[in-house]
């Protein structure tokens, strides 16, 4: 198992969703692939787990990739969800270009996040394509920074914390070398459940109750 960590903060409980029955090409043979975990895994992106899904038998690192028009339907089944954490890049990409769509599907509504090169999704290599991106929240480099695989956030509308999030529908535009949007993991956050209150103990009884107390047994003696 290999574990990429950079640092940050996680709040809420999380889930990590399983990709492995959808996931259809193998990252190790993109180019620069011999620099990514080799064969999934865990690694933490700013404080929170995903899990690398694989494929094949000798167990490859492995993304749901679009070619052309796909859509890929992930459940999930999780209830009062507060934001979906993605690691999320492309093949290719001209910065600029709306190449996909996510939809997040609750049980009384649906949330629609656009892919567009340059904004919230880049090529995965940096290389001739498109190379920044301003909304990514934080980024795994492998490399030397060759490679990587960018940390989108993504936060559900209020509504979304009274019904539940049923799947993350993802969908490719067919655009070619102007991107082809992967997914390689998911993990989604819900609020932490909170901690009951202590029950006090006797001797954590403030003076004043147990003033009275003993005010309280002196009447009954006279």
């Amino acid at each position: 198992m290999v574990a990429v960590c950079v640092t940050g903060t996680a709040l809420g409980d999380t889930v990590e969703i399983d990709l492995s029955s959808f996931v259809n090409s193998d990252l190790t043979t993109y180019t620069g692939g011999f620099n990514y975990p080799q064969h999934g895994g865990v690694i933490t992106v700013d404080g929170i787990q995903f899990e690398l899904a694989t494929t094949g038998p000798q167990q490859d690192t492995a993304v749901i990739q679009t070619s052309g028009t796909q859509d890929f339907s992930i459940p999930v089944g999780d209830f009062g969800v507060t934001s979906v954490d993605l690691l999320l890049n492309s093949a290719y990409g001209s910065c600029g270009t709306n190449v996909g769509e996510i939809d997040f599907v609750g049980s009384s509504g649906t949330y629609s996040y656009e892919l567009t090169e340059g904004v919230n999704v880049r090529d995965h290599f940096n290389g001739a394509f498109c190379n920044s991106a301003g909304d990514i929240t934080n980024t795994a480099s492998f490399g030397g920074g060759a490679d990587r695989l960018d940390m989108d956030v993504i936060n559900l509308p209020p509504s979304f914390s009274g019904q539940t999030l049923e799947f993350i529908d993802f969908e490719g535009f067919g655009k070619g070398q102007l991107g082809e949007p992967f997914l390689a993991a998911a993990t989604v956050i819900t609020p932490a459940d909170p901690d009951p209150p202590p029950v006090p103990e006797p001797e954590d009884l403030p003076l004043a109750g147990l003033a009275a107390a003993a005010m309280l047994l002196l009447r009954r003696r006279l």
